[in-house]
């Protein structure tokens, strides 16, 4: 089977055009990406910390725990010393119903003496 020219000119016009379609879908791609990326690029450009900044941040916050350890110290040892002392001058829940208990009885015994003198 043989081609003659004008079939030869469709094959390689066909061929050209494919070519030209599947480049231009390459290139499409591509440039997607790329308008893509730079998108990317743009973002992370607006939103990053320089390591210098980002270290000040990162000291500032060590200061600020440090701070807070010796407050937390500070004040756990405040109350420490509170609860040594409620342990000292307090008085327990027995021993104030003891004291009421002995409080009671002895009103009871005056309130009999001053009904026996008034009797």
């Amino acid at each position: 089977m043989t081609f003659d020219t004008g079939t030869w000119w469709l094959i390689g016009i066909l061929l050209t055009a494919l070519m030209g379609i599947v480049g231009a879908l390459v290139s499409r791609s591509i440039f997607l990406q790329l308008d893509k990326n730079s998108a990317d690029i743009k973002e992370v450009r607006e939103n990053y910390t320089t390591r210098t900044s980002h270290q000040k941040d990162l000291e500032a916050m060590r200061r600020d725990m440090k701070e807070m350890r010796t407050e937390m110290r500070t004040e756990m040892r405040q109350m420490s010393e509170d609860v040594k002392d409620i342990k000292e001058n307090g008085v327990r829940r027995e021993e104030y119903l003891r004291s009421q208990l002995k409080l009671e009885n002895k009103l009871d015994r005056l309130m009999e003496l001053m009904m026996k003198g008034a009797g």
